[in-house]
């Protein structure tokens, strides 16, 4: 039988899973490539509806950040199936990922700048009880990104690759 009580387990697992080492894309963590690219484009929020699949800002982003984050709002339901509750149960699932870049700090065993973030993995049930947790940590990105190819691009160049 589906329970409620467990969308608390929902909320702590998708929000520690998404930060966590195993998250990992291409050349970085996804959380670096949400880094740089928020650095980039100088805005410190970074918002998923996983019900809806909207994300806000609504800028076009890069496969990195695209690609790894519908794979996780895919797995939202299983999770909650596998922590014996019901998606009936839920109004509302956001992640929050927020940085401060106004503060940095120097990660010696790194060599790299890195900013505290915080992460808050948030559920809202049908009866509008409130389940949420908050990550706060430190945050490099592993590779500089000096050049973010979006998704249009990316298709652009593959046509114009094509033609030549």
């Amino acid at each position: 039988m589906a329970k409620y009580k467990t969308l608390k387990a929902v909320a702590h697992n998708f929000g520690h899973s998404f930060i966590s080492l195993t998250n990992y894309y291409h050349n970085d963590y996804v959380l670096g490539h949400i880094q740089s690219f928020l650095k980039e484009k100088q805005l410190d929020r970074f918002e998923i509806n996983i019900i809806n699949k909207k994300k806000s800002p609504s800028l076009e982003f890069n496969n990195f950040i695209h690609i790894p984050i519908n794979s996780y709002i895919k797995w939202f339901p299983e999770l909650v199936k596998s922590l014996k509750s019901d998606l009936y149960f839920i109004k509302e699932a956001r992640l929050i990922i927020e940085f401060d870049f106004l503060t940095e700090r120097f990660n010696r065993s790194a060599n790299l700048i890195e900013n505290p973030f915080k992460c808050t993995s948030l559920i809202i049930d049908n009866k509008n009880k409130e389940y949420k947790y908050e990550f706060n940590d430190w945050w490099y990105p592993e590779t500089i990104q000096t050049n973010f190819l979006t998704t249009n691009n990316f298709l652009q160049l593959s046509i114009k690759k094509g033609r030549d």
